[in-house]
């Protein structure tokens, strides 16, 4: 019966078999009576279902409680012996939500506010963890921000030049001069540089595009299909 109170999920906790212990109570008993709230709104804030093996490793129901939780399934429990334990409870519930409540303030305390050396010193290198985690996610919405920025006017110029300039090149190179040959190989060009940039139209492309679109416009080359229907004309 030395642990009357348990830390749980960061809050001061009992259960189901210290309760059934403390108070001479069969276990069955007690999940019994605490099923029998299960109508309380806020049953689910103040009991938490779960299971532990018993002496002979076999799962079986408990329940962990909160200081609520406590309160209302000991209201029930009445005599001298239980009010002796309910108090023992009460004591155990305040003392393990106090060293809850200052381990909650050294760990928010800055590191040369907290005089104990050794917690300083944990907190020091918390305090580092939690600066590069901020530093790290103020980049990465930074990067994200540029990255997804879309392409001004200018830049959009810029494109549409480099991809004219492409096409020019080829078509002076194959000496091409058929319109519809032109229409088709100009199709096939843009369609690469949309692929590459994984957007329906120029105007959704992204600063964070460009690296994959110089890429296109570097190994371009009409489609098998593209130079089949080519020879329609």
């Amino acid at each position: 019966m030395n642990d009357l109170v348990i830390m749980h999920d960061q809050q001061a906790v009992t259960t189901s078999l210290v309760l059934a212990e403390v108070f001479e109570k069969k276990h069955q008993h007690v999940l019994r009576d605490i099923d029998a709230l299960k109508d309380v709104s806020n049953f689910g804030q103040m009991f938490f279902e779960s299971n532990e093996p018993d002496s002979y490793g076999r799962n079986r129901r408990i329940y962990f409680m909160n200081r609520d939780g406590f309160t209302l399934i000991a209201m029930g429990y009445t005599g001298s012996k239980a009010m002796e334990f309910k108090l023992k409870y009460i004591d155990a519930f305040n003392k393990m939500e106090e060293q809850i409540r200052k381990t909650y303030i050294i760990q928010k305390q800055d590191s040369y506010m907290i005089t104990d050396p050794v917690e300083r010193a944990k907190r020091w290198i918390e305090e580092q963890e939690e600066h590069q985690v901020k530093l790290a996610m103020a980049k990465q919405e930074t990067k994200d921000v540029q990255d997804n920025t879309p392409i001004s006017s200018k830049d959009y110029q810029v494109l549409s030049r480099k991809i004219g300039q492409k096409l020019d090149r080829y078509l002076s190179q194959h000496q091409i001069y058929n319109k519809n040959q032109v229409a088709l190989l100009r199709w096939d060009l843009n369609n690469s540089i949309l692929k590459a940039a994984g957007v329906p139209a120029r105007t959704l492309i992204k600063q964070k595009h460009f690296t994959a679109i110089a890429e296109a416009l570097v190994n371009w080359e009409p489609s098998e299909s593209t130079l089949e229907k080519m020879k329609a004309y």
